[in-house]
């Protein structure tokens, strides 16, 4: 039951953010009546945490599914990785960065730590591409992870997607073509 109503309300929440989503709409998408719904989530509040926890898990076994990948490069792993974040986070509205960053300032922040923490956890695939040719060798994995996460942690942001018009999705993705390209070795 915790499953459903996470899965379905995720859905509500990505689309419209969650100021503009209501318990009526909650317990109709899950298919449940509002007094269950409230037998298992006593406040919005405490269905907000639990949804973006749940989205969070969903991205990270993503990334460990890449991860245990031999037939992946370090590269074609990194590239991977982050388009499926990117894929992930597609469906991510305007409205509920907005909503994050202004109702719930400390999910934002543990939305942009998360963010951090993973991207970083990958900095071993540049160091493992660089042993391998791939990457040039004069670069500083660490410090190009540093370069990446401050990129999309001043692009991603609710202002500058809102001011820019641009999609979350395609922000990102035009972000990883950049930081990629520009790392890979000359052959």
């Amino acid at each position: 039951m915790f499953k459903r109503i996470l899965e379905n309300t995720l859905l509500l929440f990505l689309s419209k953010g969650f100021n503009k989503v209501n318990t009526d709409e909650i317990a109709s998408s899950a298919g449940i009546s509002k007094r269950t719904l409230y037998r298992y989530y006593s406040s919005k509040e405490k269905l907000i945490t639990d949804v973006i926890e749940f989205f969070k898990a969903q991205i990270h076994s993503k990334i460990d599914e890449v991860l245990i990948r031999d037939d992946l490069s370090p590269i074609a792993k990194y590239r991977m990785i982050l388009s499926h974040v990117a894929k992930s986070t597609s469906k991510v509205s305007k409205n509920l960065l907005v909503d994050i960053q202004k109702e719930r300032p400390d999910i934002f922040e543990g939305i942009v730590e998360f963010r951090t923490n993973n991207i970083k956890s990958l900095a071993s695939l540049l160091q493992e591409a660089q042993n391998q040719g791939d990457l040039r060798s004069d670069l500083d994995p660490s410090f190009a992870t540093d370069i990446l996460i401050g990129t999309i942690n001043n692009i991603l942001t609710p202002e500058y997607l809102i001011h820019h018009n641009f999609s979350f999705e395609e922000s990102l993705e035009t972000i990883i073509s950049i930081f990629l390209e520009g790392v890979l070795a000359r052959k």
